[in-house]
């Protein structure tokens, strides 16, 4: 019997490849703004996306504005009240170092969910490292901090998060970015993996990877090698800290897997099944759509309906090139909110009864 389609789940509007940041995780900075900013969709064409998801997937779906920076586009808002008049939910990304002028318009705009970027709380350094630019530790910090007092101020209904990449240089900063968030009565902090920098490219000159024939770098294994032992400690922690009640978004299945990951990262290649073709639905700047953001567009908005690109030909092939995909990227929040039904069932049973000896580096 074939699977049932069901309609995507989680909806990205990238909206710009444009960064004012130079993230060692990233390489979306390498994006020139002169070349790209004409060739971005423009507001209509937003807003024309926006009435075409809400006609087929009905009101009440959420979204997320992600980039590049979303607000350096100067229709941003326009665009969070256009859908928030067709009853759409709106949530963003924000790496905070250009929003200083605009915390009231944030505070007074439809935006539900704001997550922004902080890679340590006690050393500044790690963050502006990581970050590439000095002084994006302090601009995050107070974004944070004053978002969360105007929000207050204001009876707003913002929700304002913290997104973590962890890497080597940052792992003691992981329980303390926990600690800032309680103790700061932040919604809730979300840690992703490091993961290959070029899996998060600009798409004005790259389409997508070779997904099937991708060899993870030495440079990035030696990294996760040099992190395990102490990341699978930090892990335990966080699972401790999340069952006493901070708000740690990871699910216990992600944090659980992130200790087998740890162990041998080849094992996710076989214990997780790929699930973005099923659940995620992503649009570039330039109209292209995805199902995953390593891989080749399957359409373009501006040629077909959103329907008519998920149910295509082109879709229905990048489905079946996850079952393929030999991509460490299964293991970032994008796909695990949805998959943990579809890990093998030797993988489950590793987990709920915790058999494999992860710290010995044995099975």
């Amino acid at each position: 019997m074939a699977d049932i389609l069901e309609k995507p789940q989680q909806i990205t509007f990238d909206v710009t490849d444009r960064c004012q940041l130079r993230c060692v995780t990233c390489s979306k900075w390498k994006t020139v703004a002169s070349d790209v900013i004409s060739k971005e969709l423009s507001t209509d064409d937003w807003k024309k996306v926006l009435s075409d998801l809400r006609n087929w997937l009905g009101e009440g779906f959420w979204f997320c504005f992600s980039g590049g920076e979303p607000f350096l586009r100067q229709d941003i808002f326009e665009l969070a009240e256009y859908a928030h008049s067709l009853g759409i939910h709106v949530a963003s990304m924000s790496n905070a170092f250009s929003i200083q002028h605009l915390y009231e318009k944030i505070i007074d705009s439809p935006i539900e969910s704001l997550n922004i970027s902080l890679n340590a709380i006690n050393n500044p350094i790690i963050h502006d490292e990581s970050r590439g630019r000095e002084g994006s530790y302090e601009k995050s910090l107070d974004a944070i901090l004053t978002l969360k007092k105007l929000r207050d101020e204001k009876h707003s209904n913002l929700g304002i998060n913290i997104a973590t990449i962890v890497f080597p240089e940052n792992v003691e900063e992981v329980i303390p970015l926990v600690e800032f968030v309680t103790k700061n009565k932040i919604n809730g902090i979300m840690f992703q993996l490091l993961d290959d920098k070029e899996s998060f490219h600009g798409y004005n000159y790259q389409k997508g990877c070779n997904t099937v024939g991708y060899k993870m770098p030495k440079e990035l294994r030696v990294k996760y090698s040099n992190m395990a032992k102490r990341m699978i400690e930090v892990v335990d922690r966080l699972i401790e800290m999340k069952r006493a009640g901070h708000s740690i978004y990871n699910s216990y299945e992600q944090l659980e897997a992130m200790k087998i990951f740890f162990n041998n990262p080849d094992d996710i290649l076989k214990e997780i099944k790929c699930d973005v073709g099923s659940t995620n639905y992503a649009i570039d700047p330039y109209g292209d759509v995805r199902l995953c953001f390593n891989m080749h567009p399957v359409g373009n908005i501006k040629e077909n309906s959103p329907e008519e690109i998920w149910t295509g030909e082109k879709a229905i092939k990048c489905r079946q090139m996850t079952k393929t995909c030999k991509m460490y990227c299964r293991m970032l929040n994008c796909n695990f909110k949805h998959n943990f039904a579809n890990f093998n069932k030797s993988f489950f049973h590793k987990l709920k009864n915790k058999a494999v000896k992860i710290l010995t580096g044995k099975f």
